[in-house]
């Protein structure tokens, strides 16, 4: 049974514990010398291609499949030759090799997020679907046109294929495609099969259909299909068709039809029970039935399962600001209560509950004092946050809301500091002339800070400042943008300064753009995009030639390695593959053996999503001072993002360094798009508990004999 297979089966699987890692592949005998020219080559980009294609057309059977994964890791980046090579090898006789050409192909296209040529992959990738399997049938999902529907639907009916061609149709909603009238027929019968498999991926498909907005009422058949799911015996089925119907603000469509989500909100499975919060939370009745359901969820928390505590959390964030209502009011202040007065809880779950509860309700008092949330039990870098929250909302008088953003400002964590220039625009409104000059030194100052924490928090507040001053001189501003584009080298911030030059069409940055495209992948990108805004013709990048990353590939590759973290809510053992990603699992284990993970925080937490950490900032944006290769796979790569699936995360192909995340459910969408490194063992009780503010307590890694 695959680990799919076994996950939609065993509802308890779901619960806590990950599927296995499927078995290893047969090896060739000289396995790790090849693995290790391979990934040698492939991390050298467009310097590494001529080796790796003469590899794929000359080399032993092994040897062809890896040079097409590199090569379909290197995509565009590396020119034309790749695709040209990997469209040949569709036409081979040796059927190992067509598979890994068609499952390349979708790597390729799934990195590079282009539709440009996806005709002729197309009709490539559907000639060679009798040999290309399972990979070629995911390809056409990756990098197919709409002309792949037919084939797609065909492929639904067949056992050995019908999850992946559901998935396929699902990557096309996800892309933006419109699903021809008979894709979505044989989605919905597909949606009521025996198989679990085949129901979730049908149900994934169609809760992430492509709605045309001129064309509501084509949702229908959709819509009623997902309301039939919401009873489904499959938690994951349940939370997805969840998912589904709160994507199409179709809540009081299902009710119309007889289904009520209400119940699922105390549902036995968390995951399920969170989604269910993010649709009801848009209507006022949603939220008194949110009020209702917390107590009840709260009391499960110590008793039952501490992930339990994200379907609080989400609750008391949904119902924030309609403290009018009765049940709500009632219901955040009793969570605020027993939070701060119940010791048993760990410190982030009380910490959170109880500070989310306060700032519920100070968005309902008229000119409330901050002065409780300012003391509430979490670190400052968490709590002051919040307040950033109710000024950006306009919560309390001007007055007060001026002083408690120069509180943020002058805080000595940055992370304070970026938090408050967030709201610089809400305050600008009721802000005289004064006020309108300190809010764009202070922003200009900030474009100009050498933290890139603070740098990117301006960056992300300038639209809304340049909103604000509307037909006003945005000279200064401008000045202070552009001059940040042309300075930044940094991949993630360098590219969002550069979208704002051409969103906002400083022309005085074209300089910046045009410098950019001989950057790294991500800036370069950026700098195309910012010259077509700004109305220039971008010429196609250069290839990227590429250096290896301070690493030793070679002394993990061959190794089975197991990567122990200890966190504030336990051991997370997770079993490494080097295999499917040797950069990023030599570069975890290189930061490990430092201590680099040691006492780092879970900066991020989307529940029944992931829990992510590994930023030595805490903010996102921070990393270890190098970056390392994209090394996404096709489906017979590895595991992939499935409960417990651990993956590292980045800010655009070839950009990932330290930050690594963990799953709570299965997304099929980041497969073939980030790399994925392992899957835990044990311990996903811990991963699914984690919340913003959990640490890492030590990292280490075993060598398992």
């Amino acid at each position: 049974m695959s680990c799919r297979l076994a996950l939609l089966v065993a509802t308890t699987l779901l619960i806590g514990c990950p599927a296995p890692a499927p078995p290893a592949p047969p090896r060739h005998p000289d396995d790790a010398a090849l693995r290790i020219r391979v990934a040698q080559a492939e991390v050298k980009r467009a310097g590494g291609v001529a080796e790796l294609a003469d590899l794929a057309r000359r080399g032993k059977t092994p040897e062809r499949v890896l040079a097409l994964r590199g090569l379909g890791r290197i995509g565009a980046t590396g020119g034309d030759q790749p695709r040209e090579v990997l469209l040949a090898a569709l036409q081979d006789a040796d059927a190992a090799v067509v598979e890994a050409a068609a499952g390349a192909l979708g790597v390729a296209a799934s990195l590079d997020d282009s539709q440009a040529g996806a005709e002729a992959v197309t009709t490539a990738l559907l000639a060679a679907l009798p040999r290309g399997g399972a990979l070629a049938v995911e390809a056409l999902g990756r990098a197919g046109s709409v002309a792949a529907q037919p084939a797609l639907v065909k492929a639904l009916s067949d056992p050995a294929l019908g999850e992946v061609a559901a998935l396929a149709l699902g990557r096309h909603g996800r892309r933006k495609l419109e699903l021809a009238d008979a894709s979505r027929t044989a989605l919905i019968a597909a949606s009521a099969s025996a198989n679990a498999a085949l129901r979730f991926a049908a149900v994934y498909a169609l809760a992430r259909e492509f709605q045309p907005p001129s064309e509501p009422a084509r949702m229908a058949p959709t819509i009623a299909a997902l309301v039939k799911r919401l009873g489904d015996a499959e938690p994951e089925i349940r939370a997805q068709a969840v998912t589904g119907i709160a994507k199409r603000k179709a809540v009081a469509a299902a009710t119309a039809a007889g289904a009520r989500l209400e119940p699922l909100l105390l549902d036995k499975d968390w995951r399920v029970a969170v989604e269910t919060v993010r649709a009801l939370g848009e209507s006022p009745e949603g939220k008194d039935a949110i009020a209702a359901a917390l107590m009840q969820r709260y009391g499960e928390i110590a008793n039952r399962d501490p992930a339990v505590a994200h379907v609080v959390i989400e609750g008391e964030r949904a119902i924030a600001g309609a403290g009018m209502q009765p049940a709500v009011s009632k219901a955040l202040a009793a969570l605020a209560s027993s939070a701060k007065a119940h010791t048993g809880l760990p410190a982030a779950t009380r910490g959170w509950i109880e500070c989310l509860g306060i700032a519920g309700q100070l968005r309902s008092i008229p000119n409330p004092d901050f002065v409780e949330l300012e003391q509430c039990e979490l670190p400052d870098e968490l709590r002051l946050p919040l307040v950033a929250e109710l000024i950006s909302a306009d919560i309390g008088s001007p007055a007060m809301r001026r002083g408690a953003l120069g509180r943020l400002l002058a805080h000595a964590d940055v992370r304070v500091r970026a938090a408050g220039l967030g709201t610089l625009a809400a305050l600008w409104k009721s802000g005289d002339q004064t006020d309108h000059r300190n809010t764009i030194t202070t922003l200009v100052a900030a474009l100009a800070s050498p933290d890139l924490v603070l740098a990117s928090a301006a960056v992300e507040a300038a639209p809304a400042i340049y909103d604000a001053l509307g037909t006003g001189d945005h000279a200064q501003l401008d000045a202070a943008v552009v001059a940040r584009a042309t300075s930044e080298r940094d991949s993630e911030l360098g590219a969002a300064v550069l979208e704002l030059v051409g969103k906002r069409a400083i022309a005085s940055g074209a300089g910046a753009c045009r410098a950019a495209l001989a950057g790294d992948p991500v800036r370069a990108k950026a700098g195309a995009s910012c010259l077509k805004a700004l109305g220039e013709a971008a010429p196609e990048l250069p290839p990227v030639v590429a250096t290896a990353p301070p690493l030793d590939v070679a002394s993990v590759i061959g190794s089975v390695l197991r990567w122990r973290v200890t966190t504030t809510r336990g051991d997370i053992v997770i079993r490494l593959d080097v295999d499917a990603a040797p950069w990023a699992v030599a570069a975890v284990v290189a930061l490990t053996r430092k201590g680099f993970y040691d006492g780092l925080v879970f900066h991020r937490v989307v529940p029944d999503f992931v829990a992510q950490g590994g930023d030595p900032t805490a903010t996102g944006s921070g990393g270890p001072g190098f970056a390392l290769p994209a090394e996404p796979g096709a489906r017979k790569d590895g595991a992939g993002f499935q409960v417990g699936g651990v993956g590292m995360a980045d800010a655009g192909r070839d950009s990932a360094g330290s930050q690594w995340f963990a799953m709570h459910s299965w997304a099929p969408h980041l497969d073939g798009r980030y790399t994925w490194i392992g899957t835990i063992e044990s311990g996903q009780r811990a991963a699914d508990a984690l919340m913003v503010g959990d640490r890492v307590v030590k990292a280490t890694i075993e060598v398992v004999p």
